[in-house]
């Protein structure tokens, strides 16, 4: 059976913590697929995804 890869969504009140944050998970092989946008409320957001080699 398959294992569905879902993405995973970062969000942080700092700038700095969510570039950290994606710095983390690059390292672990994720990819990002939505850039990093601040929302209205001062949140800041990306969306990752795992890199899989099938």
């Amino acid at each position: 059976m398959a294992r569905e890869i879902r993405p995973v969504v970062v969000r942080r009140r700092n700038k700095f913590e969510v570039e950290e944050a994606i710095k983390d998970l690059e390292k672990r092989g994720f990819v990002l697929q939505h850039p990093l946008t601040m929302f209205s409320n001062g949140c800041w957001f990306a969306k990752m995804q795992k890199v899989v080699n099938l």
